[in-house]
């Protein structure tokens, strides 16, 4: 099998013949340099969106108090809707035995994000004196640690992107 003498037009799909006379490989070398510079530029940009897969440091990591409020909150939340649905006062919740069962993170606008998976026991207690015990409940959270390292904010992913909430103290 043959192929055409005018390779070098097909392989840099150039309308014309930008230095006649070169070998094919000195006509490459401008075109590697060129995509080697925007895989470079697609690094760096990668790196300011946060959009790289590199992880979070783990040893700022949110510690056990940080998890409670964050499930805490979310569970407050949900009683509070629930609540004032059935028109009935929320309970008063006791969580108990948090297990982290995974944590991943990654970086969010060059914030690190944390992926906490696990388990949690709670206590409800209900103004009708009545308690109600519900254990292993899976848990779910992604906390973001604020730029100055004191404040965690809880994020929710959706369509839009992401959803974050401040936690409370």
């Amino acid at each position: 099998m043959t192929f055409p003498q005018c390779t070098d037009k097909v392989f840099l799909g150039a309308a014309t013949n930008p230095a006649p006379g070169l070998p094919i490989s000195q006509k490459v070398r401008p075109l590697w340099k060129r995509l080697g510079q925007l895989v470079i530029f697609g690094v760096i940009l990668l790196n300011l969106w946060g959009c790289t897969g590199t992880e979070a440091p783990r040893e700022f990591a949110p510690d056990g108090e940080v998890i409670q409020r964050a499930i805490a909150t979310k569970l407050k939340s949900h009683y509070q809707q629930l609540s004032q649905t059935i028109n009935a006062p929320p309970p008063n919740l006791e969580l108990k035995n948090i297990q982290v069962k995974k944590l991943d993170s990654f970086f969010l606008q060059a914030l690190p994000v944390y992926h906490l998976q696990g388990t949690y026991d709670v206590v409800l207690n209900f103004p009708s004196q009545r308690t109600e015990n519900r254990r292993r409940n899976p848990f779910e959270v992604y906390l973001q640690r604020q730029p100055e390292g004191k404040t965690w904010r809880s994020l929710e992913k959706n369509p839009q992107g992401w959803r974050s909430q401040q936690l409370p103290r």
